[in-house]
């Protein structure tokens, strides 16, 4: 019986394990910040022309209404010993009063000139070092969305 209970453990945990593989890479961030809607929305953009080679390559939609900014992006991930591969992605911005919320998905692995979604790439080892990346450009717009607020009047 106890191995019955042990094997039904092993098999749950598996089909578990192999579910969120399959699953997309999806990062999610939120963050509150005093500041209006439309401020938010127009420093954002800013934030993205200067934080981007092209921000029209870059972005594929705007609606100040909806407050939503889409775009594509790409950033190094280093894979080893001084050995970098770039990632592109899709990024999705939403906006409301006091908050925003960036959504990173659509990771695109690129290796030796083929693209790999980083689903069927090394995942395991992947995909933190990708969050880890998203983290940092989230705090890199927060940080300029805050100096933007503190120099309004300047």
């Amino acid at each position: 019986m106890r191995i019955v209970l042990i094997i039904i453990t092993l098999l749950f945990t598996w089909v578990d394990s192999h579910a969120q593989a399959d699953e997309p890479v999806s990062v999610e961030i939120v963050k509150e910040i005093q500041m209006l809607k439309d401020d938010i929305y127009n420093n954002t953009l800013l934030w993205m022309a200067e934080s981007f080679r092209s921000s029209k390559a870059v972005i594929d939609l705007k609606d100040r209404e909806l407050g939503t900014i889409v775009g594509n992006g790409v950033v190094d991930i280093k894979i080893g010993w001084g050995v970098y591969t770039p990632a592109r992605f899709k990024l999705k911005i939403d906006i409301k009063d006091n908050k925003y919320r960036l959504t990173f998905k659509n990771v695109i692995m690129i290796f030796d000139g083929k693209e790999k979604p980083i689903e069927v790439a090394n995942r395991k080892s992947l995909e933190p070092k990708v969050t880890t990346k998203f983290t940092e450009i989230a705090a890199r717009l927060h940080e300029y969305l805050g100096k933007a607020g503190s120099s309004k009047n300047w």
